[in-house]
């Protein structure tokens, strides 16, 4: 039955559980600091995967530099976008920052004219330029009438945000490279590892690079959020990812996942009572429009 659904739905699944990763992460910064909060992520997900794949893992002949380089650039992509995601979710808002953090399905297309010689489909190039006119509205969220629509308040959570969504589309390229390339459970475990080592590594870099925290508070909303998205965001997603992504273009990949700031909106708003305006809904239909010309053959 699993093997009848097609690859696509995977992605968007992948996207429903990376939505709720902003409000998720929101919560748990009240009570820990930013690569804290990662280093514990991934080193729970890390453990996890070890317990999981511990007959594939343990083998002397996946530990070479054949698989580890590979693992290792996806891994700092994933890291630098999830550190600056994370940054960002200080002093904006989940629904914001989701958003924001969709910019990668632009991103995505330029980069791989760069990296891979690949030229879009038109019909990619439209779904993308629509997919951008609704990030557009919904950045304009807070604008009451029309009258307000030059108004723009640029936080510096907002520009961390948008360099996250550069690295994530990086990422997704990156696996759309390696993912042909190697075992899916070998390139999932081992970037997962290398995002735990790496974020341990940057700790006594982060309160003079970025923010100052005086209190650390391993409470429950703390881990609400690091089991969610270590175990939900970051294992179940990243095998969805390396299993079901090589299934289609990167560039349509990146469409598909641009669902993940409508579903960070819905979260946002259960949870933390965010709202979205009349900008911000028109916005939300145009991204749903882009993703379904993605899918017309």
């Amino acid at each position: 039955m699993v093997s009848k659904i097609p690859p696509e739905v995977f992605l968007i699944i992948a996207a429903l559980f990376w939505g709720g990763t902003f409000v998720a992460i929101k919560l748990a910064l009240d009570s820990v600091p930013p690569f804290l909060f990662i280093s514990i992520r991934f080193w729970i997900a890390g453990l996890a995967i070890l317990l999981l794949y511990r007959k594939i893992l343990f083998r002397r002949e996946i530990w070479n530099l054949a698989y580890m380089i590979p693992a290792f650039l996806t891994a700092f992509a994933a890291l630098a976008g999830y550190a600056f995601q994370t940054i960002g979710l200080v002093s904006t808002t989940a629904t914001q920052s989701g958003f924001i953090t969709g910019a990668y399905v632009i991103i995505v297309p330029l980069l791989q004219i760069i990296i891979e010689k690949k030229y879009p489909s038109f019909r990619i190039w439209a779904s993308v330029i629509i997919v951008f006119c609704g990030l557009y509205f919904i950045s304009h969220n807070d604008a009451k009438s029309w009258n307000d629509w030059n108004v723009n308040h640029i936080s510096i959570g907002d520009i961390y945000t948008l360099a996250a969504a550069f690295f994530f589309a990086i990422y997704i390229i990156l696996i759309d490279i390696y993912s042909r390339k190697m075992p899916t459970p070998i390139l999932v475990s081992l970037e997962i590892l290398f995002i735990a080592l790496l974020s341990t590594l940057a700790l006594p870099f982060e309160e003079n690079l970025f923010v100052s925290f005086n209190s650390i508070n391993l409470d429950f909303k703390f881990w609400i959020g690091v089991l969610y998205t270590a175990i939900f965001a970051s294992i179940l997603t990243s095998q969805i990812q390396a299993r079901y992504q090589k299934a289609v273009s990167a560039s349509r990949a990146g469409i598909l996942y641009s669902m993940e700031p409508v579903f960070s909106f819905f979260f946002a708003y259960l949870i933390l009572g965010e709202s979205l305006s009349l900008f911000g809904a028109i916005g939300c239909f145009l991204v749903l429009s882009g993703i379904i010309l993605s899918e017309i053959k």
